[in-house]
């Protein structure tokens, strides 16, 4: 799984960085890490379906267990939203076996992020925080079924659908 940071996210966690060219990867994500309320908010996005994961109350002892955290929450995101589950074990079987690291690739998946931050933190400030897990599984899912825009409102969808279809069209061939 490849996850591309924006600076605030690289200053954080220090990773090792790697080129790697993620056009059309199914394992392709984002990641961006703000504070709220004195604790990390961690934001993935899935680059091709803009599927979104977040996360709150990330420390530094997290970070050794990430790969762990992100698959076990893809897997209650996926479920919680219906997907069958001959899709999710795909996904979840399928997925590189480390994490790796670069800078973030353009300024549009940049926005793309920025836009999912935005949505989950009025997402968390209306439904409130778990405290007792750092997983948001109610705000991944509830930000999964909003509805998303590409060039200039042409193209919309919702995340979930298009990541489904990615995942029956990976199921097919």
């Amino acid at each position: 799984m490849h996850i591309q940071c924006t600076k605030a996210m690289i200053d954080y966690i220090k990773p090792i960085l790697t080129k790697r060219n993620t056009d059309n990867d199914m394992y392709a994500w984002h990641a961006h890490l703000v504070k709220r309320h004195r604790k990390n908010l961690l934001v993935l996005m899935h680059d091709l379906s803009r599927f979104t994961l977040i996360f709150y109350g990330v420390k530094k002892s997290h970070l050794k267990e990430l790969y762990q955290i992100i698959s076990v929450a893809m897997l209650n995101s996926m479920t919680g939203l219906g997907f069958t589950a001959e899709q999710v074990m795909f996904y979840v079987e399928n997925q590189p076996d480390e994490l790796t690291f670069s800078n973030t690739k353009n300024r549009t998946l940049v926005a793309r992020l920025n836009k999912a931050v935005e949505t989950t933190d009025h997402i968390l400030s209306t439904d409130g925080y778990y405290e007792d897990n750092i997983e948001q599984v109610h705000a991944s899912i509830l930000c999964n079924q909003f509805m998303v825009c590409e060039d200039n409102y042409k193209v919309c969808y919702k995340p979930m659908e298009k990541l489904s279809e990615y995942l029956n069209f990976l199921l097919e061939n």
